[in-house]
């Protein structure tokens, strides 16, 4: 069942073209750290939401392994890629909601997933939103995702959310860390040859 709104998340400039990137990430396979959050949770099956969804690629694999996931973006051509790569009888499985994060409603969830999409909250908003993830989490359940440091190179953006390693324990205190790791490295993104990334990458297991 897809819901659709009018809302629009933020970009990471006025200029970035998101459809352009799903485009570029149809066929992207499952990222590790997806695969790496399936292992920890061995053969339970429960409910992922995936902020971000983007293409879609980590939905359809979330659902391939037997799980439900709302899958939540502010542009919405994924989702066709989702229902096209899910056979029809798995359809139910997912729920596709078109919304920005400052106000989308997360729901109970066992996992919630953001590959590259939690930063592109507002700093003004961020820590209601990441409270509502928290909240959004049953217990013993995860936060598999990253999230962009302060030396990062997108960090003259005024609308992307930045944080210390000091913040970083603090948004965690209520979580035990089962994976870090801490980037700061030159690589590709989806949409420019090189930048330079520093960045957090984590799966902790809330409390």
């Amino acid at each position: 069942m897809i819901y659709l709104s009018i809302e629009r998340n933020i970009c990471m400039d006025k200029n970035t073209d998101w459809a352009e990137f799903i485009r570029l990430t149809l066929d992207t396979p499952p990222r590790w750290y997806l695969k790496k959050a399936l292992e920890s949770f061995g053969n339970f099956k429960g409910h992922a939401v995936d902020l971000g969804c983007g293409s879609g690629l980590d939905t359809i694999a979330l659902v391939s392994a037997g799980w439900t996931v709302t899958a939540i973006d502010s542009t919405p051509d994924g989702f066709s890629n989702i229902l096209a790569k899910l056979p029809a009888d798995k359809h139910s499985m997912v729920t596709c909601i078109h919304e920005k994060f400052e106000n989308t409603t997360i729901p109970a969830a066992d996992l919630v997933y953001s590959a590259f999409s939690v930063p592109f909250c507002s700093p003004e908003s961020f820590d209601d939103f990441w409270n509502r993830i928290v909240c959004a989490i049953n217990p013993k359940g995860r936060f598999v995702g990253n999230l962009f440091g302060m030396k990062d190179e997108w960090n003259y953006m005024t609308d992307v959310t930045f944080i210390t390693r000091e913040r970083f324990d603090e948004l965690f205190e209520s979580f035990e860390i089962e994976h870090f790791r801490e980037q700061y490295s030159e690589g590709p993104s989806v949409l420019v040859p090189k930048k330079l990334w520093h960045m957090f990458d984590v799966a902790a297991r809330k409390l």
